[in-house]
């Protein structure tokens, strides 16, 4: 970290950091990216690309026409979105049967799908949904849901042998098939629900049960899904609970304690500080999240059931997010400058200006060491979640909310990467911890109590158990930390940014929709770079007689100690 007044420079030991660097790529490319497109379980899966979601709506439209002669769906309201069985599938990753999973069943019951949501035209709130499977295009599912809710002139067991009849047309051994239960929608008592199950599908603890649904004694549903043991669905419930805690208590309660500590000291220090700092960051950062909110809509309507979505809701939804980001921009950026000003109270200058001479390449060598550390803590989150899955059985599923399916623009979504970037750099670094240094008079407990906030806002991914998390997290954000103390705020965003970037990347690499993707996915994580020599250009362009340009890296004398507490950071 430089002192004010001194001219800007970058000391790194060139052979150590080259040399984690390779090594934390190493392990990220075989132990992460390789697996994902060569192993058994991926070639067990199913391999090729989803099909668009234009062809998926055509083919729900031609099977709503085909089922329902009299039928009048209006194609220019419906709307699709990617589903998935994610307690399903965790179950099957927590026991280790996806493997037996894809051979067996997935084809025909796949616990990642397309919804097709289809309004009829004449009539208020009703509608029909369809699931396809995201390959074939091959209808995996159906209900047409209407709030008619007339009674049945079938008796209980004429409702049975009515589904088990409709059910042996579809290739269904009825003999196989033992009736579990019988329901009614708790809204509509008459939408009576006849669950069967097929005893000849089975894996680990888990049947195929196929739930027939009644509407006015016709078949409006058939839903076939393999089930999940109670105990593992009781296991979830209780550690999303935990999640629930850990993230208000832990990472909400204490980010808001922070963003009022920042204000403060924004105006009480700042005579060290300009209030021009961080305003076009803070604007990015604002305006990024709240692009992301609504690139996910269509996961808020995957998630609200086969039922018609209230769009006022959705409305209300859409503008209480608008006002929550933009109060999170505000913190952002009262975080960035009382971040400067306390650094700069002690004569240290993390965060350099853009007129101080020899700024261009100072970023763009803080961009250079970006990569390097950002492949090292690639390779090191690697290695903690193999050794967490070892030890205390970690594993992971699913999340409809954050897939790339669910996006509008999913070749868009890595541009988040630079959101938690700037923001969580800002306020847990920059800011929390010269703050959090100040309550505890430690440089490495004020590190660590800032990642732990850090990490608590990580534990709603749905990764069990749910300390698990925050254990991988505590290394990354203290990697960070380190990051932060010997190269400064810029080499620490850059890390950060590069770090998710390609994450983000190869999830839209993985959607195998061409080459295009693949090219797009790759820029995502050289985009840091192209960032970094604009900067630099422009720099240069305004001082085209910077005597301090380029700045050298400093080599030290000799070995360089890997600490994470740098002399000056003590002051």
């Amino acid at each position: 970290m430089n002192h004010l007044g001194n001219r800007l420079q970058l000391q790194f030991n060139r052979k150590i950091l080259l040399t984690l660097g390779t090594i934390g790529l190493i392990i990220f490319i075989l132990l992460q990216v390789l697996p994902a497109f060569f192993s058994p379980q991926a070639s067990e899966a199913p391999n090729q690309p989803a099909i668009s979601k234009e062809a998926a709506t055509d083919k729900a439209l031609a099977f709503v026409k085909q089922n329902w002669p009299q039928a009048n769906p209006n194609a220019v309201e419906a709307s699709i979105s990617y589903a998935t069985n994610s307690n399903l599938y965790g179950y099957l990753v927590s026991n280790k049967l996806l493997d037996k999973y894809h051979k067996t069943f997935v084809q025909k019951y796949p616990y990642e799908y397309y919804r097709v949501e289809i309004p009829e035209r004449n009539v208020p709130s009703k509608a029909y949904y369809i699931y396809l499977n995201m390959q074939s295009g091959e209808v995996i599912s159906w209900k047409m849901f209407t709030p008619e809710d007339t009674p049945s002139l079938r008796t209980k067991d004429e409702l049975i042998d009515a589904a088990k009849q409709h059910l042996a047309k579809a290739g269904y051994d009825i003999n196989l098939l033992t009736v579990q239960k019988t329901t009614s929608e708790k809204n509509f008592p008459n939408h009576t629900n006849i669950v069967l199950e097929d005893t000849s599908r089975k894996i680990g603890e888990s049947t195929l049960l196929i739930t027939v649904q009644f509407i006015q004694d016709e078949i409006s549903s058939v839903t076939p899904a393999f089930s999940v043991p109670e105990s593992h669905l009781l296991y979830v419930q209780q550690q999303q609970r935990n999640a629930n805690w850990m993230t208000g208590l832990g990472y909400y309660l204490l980010t808001v304690a922070l963003a009022v500590l920042a204000i403060v000291y924004s105006i009480l220090k700042r005579r060290h500080t300009s209030f021009k700092r961080g305003i076009f960051l803070a604007l990015l950062y604002t305006g990024l999240s709240i692009f992301s909110f609504f690139n996910i809509m269509p996961a808020m309507k995957a998630m609200s059931g086969d039922m018609p979505v209230d769009n006022t809701l959705l409305i209300a939804t859409a503008l209480l997010q608008c006002v929550v980001t933009v109060i999170m921009g505000v913190a952002t950026y009262f975080s960035f400058v009382g971040g400067d000003a306390l650094w700069r109270e002690r004569g240290l200058n993390p965060w350099p200006r853009f007129r101080e001479p020899g700024y261009g390449d100072y970023v763009f060598r803080s961009m250079g060491i970006g990569y390097i550390t950002a492949f090292f803590l690639l390779g090191l989150q690697v290695i903690i979640y193999i050794a967490l899955s070892i030890t205390i059985g970690t594993w992971s599923t699913t999340d409809a909310t954050q897939s790339t399916y669910n996006m509008i623009y999913p070749l868009l979504f890595p541009l988040m990467a630079w959101v938690a970037g700037i923001g969580e750099e800002a306020t847990y670094r920059l800011f929390g911890i010269i703050m959090l240094k100040k309550i505890v008079r430690n440089t490495f407990i004020a590190c660590l109590i800032s990642t732990l906030i850090w990490a608590f806002g990580h534990t709603l991914y749905p990764i069990y158990p749910t300390y698990s998390r925050p254990i991988e997290l505590i290394f990354l954000g203290l990697g960070f930390s380190w990051i932060f103390f010997r190269y400064g705020f810029i080499t620490a965003v850059f890390a950060h940014v590069i770090f998710d970037s390609i994450g983000m990347g190869l999830s839209v690499i993985l959607m195998k929709n061409g080459t295009a993707y693949t090219l797009i996915g790759l820029g995502y994580m050289i985009l840091p770079a192209i960032v970094a020599w604009v900067i630099r250009w422009f720099y240069r362009m305004r001082y085209p007689h910077d005597p301090n340009e380029p700045v050298g890296p400093i080599q030290p004398k000799e070995k360089e100690p890997l600490t994470t507490t740098p002399p000056e950071a003590l002051v």
